[in-house]
């Protein structure tokens, strides 16, 4: 793993070519130029290492660092792979995003500076071994990602987002403090190597996983800890949205699979809350999605549907560890390890798309949008793979991943019995219901922006070599694991074994019959080739009929006639009004032959509207009313700052 740190090494050197070269281009080119060496070379390393661990040692000395302080186990190694795999396409996309804002004149020096820090922290935070350097890891790799957020910082809707994750980020960062001094007291080293708490211990097995679940939850988007992030992620640069949905929101499911490693086997409850508060994550998050008219607070949404569905897999593995059932643990936590793969490849795809979109258009409003298919046929085709992956159909990712979820399921109601059959039924229900919803609301994305006539003017719809580059290999990687899933399932596997599952002697992830699957998969290629090698034969021989569509006995049809996102999705909406806050906003015709009316609807998040801002507005009166908060010199509140230090190196020399 020498090669990992060198290739962190030429990542940071990034901040070099940032502080030495003037000019915005020429310092982006060899940014991304060094980015780019360093996350394939560093991948290379990381893949080796997964694939091949009978010579690679866990711990490394380099340079007189001490050897504890990283990491390289399976799970640290699957993680790391996930980072470096999604950064190297979504970098690619970063040099020609960039390009905009310095096209436009703007200096992009910030985002140059800040992504390489993102990068090498994310990378180093999944491999930690030691709290502290994991906590310093985890806050250099959350400021980053707000600094990126920024950038537009003139914009109310960023500052708003901004503060929400900057808020979060405190209370997940407190929570973890306090996690991590607990295991240190019980165990008397800040080594994750040395945590092992059994349930023998009681109130603090209980106590820590609650603090677990709350901080690393709330990173990863669990509902009711999602309030932050459909705010967050819709302001900042397209760049930093992939990689925030596709990667750093998955930290907080690493640290719930680390902290099963310490804290295990789990008590059944547990099991049933992470399952129930996931499937309630699952649901709501892609029926808020179907109620959203922004893109990007769409995608957003959907990262807490999916980030439900990995929870639904790690709620599987749980209740397999309470019953000490081998093949239950291995569909559970193999889904969910899965998925976090899928999610992150699909997830930064379709940021990515919304990026070139916005870049083209000016605009995230899908209301606005229409023909984008005609604009870019191709791009249009990248799209939908990712739309297709996410809601898992197949014969892309998302649905390989879903499918051990469903076969953890069925697994669960056999080996359990007693009245897992019922409940095991009941959840498969409500993970179809969650597909179903997802079908409906890419349904309502691609119809809309891709189909139909253009509602606003596009004089431009450039799609550059390196945006192709980017979502192509994105989309290559959703069909890879669709059409040939074996050796990721092996992977999978092999994590399993050496991470969770010591000497596992089941093979239920390997017994499904992949190559029967593959080979369904190939034959429904094969018949859409077919039909489409039909189709343009019977339009070269007897040529193209081209009509306009029918319009319900209208005739001189115009966009406004056109179904928009808002009645696209109206009658779903309004069957969970209560719960989305969903409310439309209708102006009647007044006249025979009215000129111009006017629909819209929208949904207020219920924990944002009904708890989020109450609170916020109670405290920001309660703190306003106290007079020692309001000096307006700087200095005091310095003082403050370093007052809060001592009492935390306090706290922190009485528990050491």
């Amino acid at each position: 793993m020498d090669l990992f740190f060198y290739s962190l090494a030429i990542q940071l050197s990034a901040l070099i070519a940032v502080a030495l070269l003037r000019s915005n281009r020429a310092a982006s080119a060899a940014v991304h130029l060094l980015l780019l060496a360093g996350l394939v070379s560093g991948f290379v390393s990381t893949l080796s290492a997964l694939i091949f661990p009978a010579d690679q040692p866990l711990s490394f000395n380099i340079y007189g660092v001490p050897p504890d302080l990283f990491r390289f186990d399976a799970l640290g190694l699957y993680f790391l792979a996930i980072v470096q795999l999604v950064a190297i396409p979504t970098t690619i996309y970063s040099y020609s995003s960039l390009k905009h804002y310095i096209d436009k004149g703007k200096s992009v020096k910030q985002l140059l500076a800040v992504y390489p820090i993102l990068l090498v922290a994310t990378q180093l935070t999944v491999v930690s071994n030691h709290s502290i350097l994991f906590l310093v890891c985890w806050e250099l790799m959350s400021t980053a990602a707000y600094l990126g957020m920024v950038f537009e910082k003139e914009k109310k809707d960023v500052q708003t987002g901004s503060f929400y994750y900057l808020v979060m980020n405190h209370v997940v960062v407190f929570i973890l403090y306090v996690f991590f001094f607990l295991l240190h007291r019980h165990s008397g080293s800040w080594l994750f190597s040395d945590f092992h708490v059994s349930p023998d211990t009681g109130s603090l097995f209980i106590l820590l996983y609650v603090l677990a679940l709350i901080a690393f939850g709330m990173k990863a988007g669990f509902m009711p800890f999602h309030f932050w992030l459909p705010r967050a992620h819709p302001i900042a640069p397209a760049v930093f949205s992939s990689f925030l949905s596709g990667i750093i929101i998955k930290t907080g499911i690493y640290g719930i699979l680390r902290t099963f490693q310490f804290l295990n086997p789990t008590p059944e409850w547990l099991g049933w809350v992470v399952l129930a508060g996931s499937m309630i994550s699952a649901i709501f998050g892609v029926w808020y999605a179907l109620a959203q008219h922004d893109i990007k607070r769409l995608l957003a949404y959907h990262s807490v549907e999916n980030i439900g569905i990995i929870g639904i897999g790690i709620g599987i593995g749980f209740i397999g560890s309470a019953y000490q059932s081998l093949p239950v643990q291995v569909l559970g936590f193999g889904g969910a390890l899965l998925h976090t793969l899928n999610h992150a490849i699909f997830k930064s795809l379709l940021f990515i798309g919304s990026g070139v979109i916005y870049q083209n258009l000016g605009t995230r409003n899908i209301e606005l949008m229409g023909g984008l298919a005609r604009r870019g046929r191709f791009f249009a085709i990248l799209f939908l793979v990712g739309s297709v992956a996410i809601s898992g159909i197949p014969p892309l990712n998302g649905f390989i991943s879903e499918f051990i979820i469903f076969n953890g399921f069925f697994t669960t109601a056999r080996e359990l019995k007693n009245y897992y059959p019922l409940l095991m039924l009941i959840s498969t229900v409500g993970l179809a219901f969650v597909g179903g919803l997802a079908v409906a609301c890419f349904t309502k994305i691609n119809s809309i922006m891709f189909l139909g006539d253009e509602r606003k003017e596009i004089k431009h719809f450039h799609v550059s070599v390196y945006d192709y580059l980017s979502l192509g290999i994105f989309a290559l990687l959703c069909a890879a694991i669709g059409f040939y899933p074996q050796p990721f399932v092996r992977v999978i596997n092999d994590v399993l074994n050496r991470a969770f599952i010591p000497g596992n002697s089941s093979s239920a992830l390997l017994n499904i019959n992949w190559f029967y699957i593959s080979l369904i998969f190939l034959a429904i290629l094969a018949g859409f080739i077919l039909i489409y090698i039909w189709k343009r034969g019977m339009n070269k021989k007897y040529g193209r009929k081209i009509l306009p569509a029918w319009g319900c006995g209208y005739e001189r049809l115009n966009p406004r006639m056109q179904y928009t996102a808002s009645s696209f999705a109206d009658q779903l909406n309004t069957i969970a009004k209560t719960v989305l806050g969903y409310h439309k906003k209708i102006k009647p015709p007044a006249e025979i032959f009215p000129a111009k009316n006017k629909f819209e609807s929208h949904a207020d998040d219920f924990v944002d509207s009904k708890i989020i801002l109450p609170w916020f507005k109670k405290i920001n009166t309660f703190i306003s009313r106290i007079e020692l908060l309001n000096y307006s010199d700087i200095r005091y509140y310095v003082a403050f700052i370093l007052i809060i230090i001592s009492i935390y190196s306090l706290i922190g020399f009485l528990w050491i």
